[in-house]
């Protein structure tokens, strides 16, 4: 009589080839939880971002400064011998020189911080005397009297207390919007008439500002040589804008940062005329030096870039366990690989709500340790060895370990990571070197137990 060999469903899971096949099923399976965790992470960083708006418009947003400089009509020759046409024409200062300071603090809306600061702000411009010609050859007659003084503010909400032009020995103080010459439609700003002021001649101008701004602060260096200098008790500044500072200085006492810009470092005319639509918020941002308060941990970001690997570190994890159960008497069930997988997904969710409250560092060494324990403890259990149980907390500990560092370099994240799954490949393999992947043995045990025929 032919015996035909079947393999029941217990035998068929104990191949150690259909079962890592199984694991590597369930480990794509884990991406369920995972998209799940990704979700709250958006949803908590659109609430953060939520509290930084409603901070900021209490306070004041992310300022960018630009000015002063002078907005003049004048009347220009009309088209065909037609009556005289009014323009408008913009001046920028000579010189320019900047000196500031920005003490920063941070806010707490709810359980969100913001970093704020309180500027101040000393802009010295000098203006040469002025020729409508410069900007216009048809033009004929300057109109002197509806000269203003401008600086442009992206959010003036932030002003504190009276903001007055110093001009000789005359203090004019700076009304609402940028003024009623400026063609529309108009940038956000400040201006001060100069009626009384002789600015044909060329004149310098003292501004003195008081200014509330959330996250970063940006300067337009508008003169044809620009000095700008700010200071700062914040410690972890990040430049950025046109141009990076010539000098710096960053400490744990703040920072200081020193701009030179001259004509040529910017793409702006000294003297040219403002046309409907051609002022915008972005015509002198774009040559703005900035400074950005910057956060040196932002919890959503690198708990986003944690999640990243899961399910890396999962399929990690199952087999390392897999490893030590094939090296072990004692086997684990399909169901209780789930239960470790969905442990290593919870520690997601609590490295996401414990950074919240205690900080991202400490959150990840409260997350990864109850993970490690818990993991290692019931693998240990399962398999009904402590030493395995102290293997798999050691190689949890390393895993969890190589991801902080990861998360914390970015720049070497790939080249380390990829070394670091090399190698652990590589001792995986010679690990499970002797591991019957067919299950020969166990169908040959098998059938040795099996009654034999009479």
């Amino acid at each position: 009589m032919i015996m035909i060999e079947t393999a029941t469903p217990g035998r068929l899971m104990r191949s150690p080839g259909v079962k890592f096949f199984a694991l590597g099923f369930l480990a794509v399976l884990i991406l369920i939880p995972l998209l799940f965790v990704e979700q709250l992470q958006r949803e908590r960083s659109t609430r953060a971002g939520e509290a930084i708006r409603e901070v900021m418009q209490s306070w004041g947003a992310d300022q960018t400064v630009a000015g002063p400089y002078l907005v003049l009509p004048y009347l220009a020759e009309g088209a065909g011998g037609s009556a005289p046409q009014r323009r408008v024409a913009a001046f920028l200062p000579e010189q320019l020189k900047v000196a500031g300071r920005a003490d920063a603090q941070t806010l707490r809306r709810s359980i969100f911080d913001v970093a704020v600061y309180r500027g101040k702000l000393d802009l010295k411009a000098h203006f040469k005397p002025l020729s409508i010609k410069d900007v216009d050859a048809q033009a004929l007659q300057p109109l002197w009297e509806e000269a203003t003084l401008v600086l442009q503010i992206s959010d003036v909400r932030g002003i504190k207390n009276r903001a007055v032009a110093k001009i000789g020995g005359d203090e004019i103080a700076f009304l609402p919007t940028i003024g009623p010459v400026t063609p529309p439609p108009a940038p956000v700003g400040v201006h001060a008439p100069l009626r009384s002021i002789d600015v044909s001649k060329g004149f310098d101008v003292d501004v003195a500002l008081d200014l509330n701004g959330s996250r970063a602060l940006s300067i337009s260096p508008l003169g044809g040589q620009s000095d700008i200098a700010l200071q700062s008790n914040w410690r972890h500044p990040s430049f950025s804008g046109a141009q990076l500072p010539d000098d710096r200085n960053v400490s744990d006492e703040g920072f200081s940062a020193a701009w030179r810009i001259g004509l040529l470092s910017r793409s702006l005319n000294q003297a040219f005329q403002l046309r409907p639509g051609a002022m915008s918020e972005s015509a002198f941002a774009v040559n703005a030096v900035s400074v950005r308060f910057y956060q040196p941990v932002d919890i959503y970001q690198m708990a986003a870039r944690a999640t990243k690997y899961g399910v890396l570190f999962v399929g990690a994890v199952f087999l390392v366990v897999f490893a030590l159960e094939m090296l072990s008497q004692s086997h684990l069930h399909v169901a209780q690989y789930a239960m470790v997988g969905l442990a290593l997904a919870l520690f997601y969710v609590l490295l996401l709500s414990y950074a919240e409250h205690i900080g991202f560092t400490r959150a990840y060494l409260v997350s990864a340790g109850a993970t490690v324990a818990l993991v290692s403890g019931y693998v240990g259990l399962c398999l009904q060895s402590l030493w395995r149980g102290v293997v798999l907390a050691a190689a949890l500990g390393v895993a969890y370990g190589l991801v902080f560092l990861l998360l914390r370099s970015e720049d070497y994240a790939l080249l380390a990571g990829a070394t670091a799954g090399f190698v652990g490949l590589a001792l995986l393999m010679l690990a499970t070197l002797r591991i019957d992947w067919s299950g020969a043995a166990i169908r040959g045990e098998a059938a040795l137990q099996e009654p034999q025929p009479s």
